[in-house]
């Protein structure tokens, strides 16, 4: 099942303060759930984030990360992302569930790979030549399509799915 977008920035906000990562700002968030999310596709076949990436200029973007990243003007995410809470009617920063066993295997995997690239390194990776993003630009669309995305990281894992 997808998930919230900023629920997945917090499960990276929370792995990033347990090991002492301080360099998460609004481009590495973006990217990291960018390649969690192609990781997950590759993987099971299924979107991490219910939200399609946008080809934006600088990269793929999930619109909602960005707007909710606006208001770190220093660029380093400083705290969780917290949203409205009906039930209590207090605002809570919620993420991925520890019941999710799916995600977190896919997430820590992930995070052991990209956690020590900064934003650039990994915006350079989105953005080579044969990505999806520099795919989806050439064609002049808006959104990159999850089988693109898909498609690009199970050739990343040798055509070997659940790499």
């Amino acid at each position: 099942m997808p998930h919230k977008p900023i629920h997945v920035a917090n499960a990276f906000l929370w792995k990033a303060n347990q090991d002492g990562v301080c360099d998460i700002d609004k481009l590495k968030i973006q990217k990291l759930i960018y390649c969690l999310h192609g990781w997950t596709l590759a993987t099971s076949g299924e979107p991490v984030v219910g939200e399609l990436y946008q080809a934006w200029p600088y990269g793929p973007v999930l619109d909602s990360i960005y707007y909710a990243t606006k208001r770190f003007p220093h660029n380093h995410i400083t705290h969780f992302f917290d949203e409205f809470d009906p039930v209590d009617e207090s605002r809570k920063a919620f993420m991925v569930g520890a019941d999710d066993k799916g995600f977190w295997e896919v997430f820590d995997r992930v995070w052991d790979r990209y956690k020590c690239f900064s934003g650039l390194q990994l915006s350079a990776l989105t953005h080579a030549d044969g990505t999806p993003w520099s795919i989806t630009r050439a064609k002049n669309e808006t959104y990159i399509p999850n089988e693109l995305i898909r498609d690009h990281f199970v050739s990343l894992a040798g055509g070997v799915v659940g790499a």
